[in-house]
């Protein structure tokens, strides 16, 4: 029987699980945030946190598309070895390893510099889309009486 652990880095090594796992931890500080240092009721936090987990799911394969674009255009183009040297160090390092091998299995047809823009761009387009709603939700509300 494997562990919740196991299970969960199994669940991690999904493209789903890698999008639901790293947009839930900035959702959780988001709401936080909205909560301690905002009038916003939490009826408004709960529809803010959900249009930014929304926006950062949205967000992410956008933001890996452009991530992958400027890989293969202009970072493949003016140094086309950089893009392997990098997976190379990073899949040898054994805590990272596996899951370098699980974030860059559905961009394996694309130059090293564009499997690497694909997963900087997914794993930070989402942030700053979700950071861009949080901040600006409690201008854009009415917060609480």
């Amino acid at each position: 029987m494997r562990t919740a652990g196991q299970k969960l880095v199994d669940f991690y090594k999904t493209q789903l699980g890698q999008d639901v796992l790293e947009t839930l931890p900035l959702a959780a500080a988001s709401a936080g945030y909205q909560g301690l240092f905002t009038d916003m009721s939490p009826e408004e936090i709960a529809m803010s946190t959900g249009v930014g987990v929304g926006a950062a799911f949205a967000g992410r394969p956008l933001f890996g598309r452009l991530g992958q674009a400027i890989g293969n255009r202009v970072i493949n183009k003016q140094s086309p070895n950089i893009g392997r040297e990098v997976l190379e160090q990073m899949q040898r390092d054994p805590m990272f390893g596996d899951v370098m091998k699980a974030k860059l299995a559905p961009y394996v047809n694309q130059s090293p510099a564009g499997q690497l823009g694909q997963i900087f761009g997914r794993g930070y387009g989402d942030n700053v889309l979700q950071g861009a709603v949080a901040f600006a939700a409690p201008e854009l509300m009415p917060g609480e009486e």
